[in-house]
């Protein structure tokens, strides 16, 4: 079922799973995109960069030189490839980063990063959409999930709303994030060592990393969020969630 089915002009039926993944068009551009342009480098490095060795001003020269000797069929063949099977990684890594939301008027599915977790739609206090991560909030004002999704928010809004869930135009909670100043009062000291952590992890685009600190960060009462290079937190604000969280 596509988006769009799920989303038509009719109401949804009360008994309706919607689902929402890659965007069909936006799967096809990566799918097949990717690889294409893979291939395509894969073929043009070696004239470009035997191109590139005549500039009398050139960085790298040693390692361009020797790209643009590559010019034997087997090479040729290799280089194809290598760029080939970068593409698809790199479509692979795309889609594995990309929200996949199955609704229903009981219960939110949550699939990233091969691992589903579920919470039911009571327990829900907010959803919406953070410059382009959607943010699903709990009972506590914990993030449930946070992730980038392909649909607009138009359609996330509609699909959300439709079954009941706590659609909001931005964060109710925006007004209580303080930016991260290493050491300053109002955080503890394990909180100041765990965003310490964070910000390397961000500089070194460890997302997984990244992801798990974020985790931590809640598991001590605090919700953070990122702008450009800087980190805020806030306090969550409400009790500890029950077990309705699985996955």
């Amino acid at each position: 079922m596509t988006i769009e089915e799920s989303l038509g002009s009719v109401p949804l039926r009360k008994d309706r799973t919607t689902v929402l993944g890659y965007p069909r068009r936006d799967l096809l551009t990566i799918v097949i995109g990717m690889p294409v342009v893979g291939l395509v480098l894969g073929l043009a490095l070696p004239p470009l960069a035997r191109w590139l060795s005549k500039s009398p001003v050139l960085p790298w020269r040693d390692a361009i030189t020797f790209v643009g000797t590559l010019d034997r069929p087997w090479q040729t063949a290799i280089a194809v490839g290598v760029g080939l099977v970068a593409g698809l990684l790199i479509a692979l890594t795309e889609m594995a980063e990309t929200l996949k939301l199955t609704l229903t008027n009981q219960a939110l599915a949550v699939e990233q990063h091969e691992r589903t977790r579920t919470i039911e739609r009571a327990r829900v206090s907010a959803v919406f959409v953070d410059g382009k991560e959607l943010v699903v909030l709990d009972e506590t004002s914990r993030q449930f999930t946070r992730g980038v999704h392909e649909a607009g928010a138009k359609v996330l809004a509609k699909a959300f709303r439709s079954h009941g869930y706590p659609w909001q135009d931005a964060d109710p909670h925006a007004s209580l994030f303080h930016r991260w100043i290493p050491g300053a009062p109002g955080l503890p000291a394990e909180a100041h060592a765990v965003l310490a952590a964070r910000k390397i992890a961000l500089k070194n685009k460890a997302g997984e990393d990244v992801r798990d600190l974020r985790e931590t960060m809640q598991g001590l009462g605090y919700v953070v969020r990122d702008e450009g290079k800087d980190q805020y937190w806030r306090p969550l604000t409400g009790g500890e969630g029950g077990d309705a969280v699985r996955g």
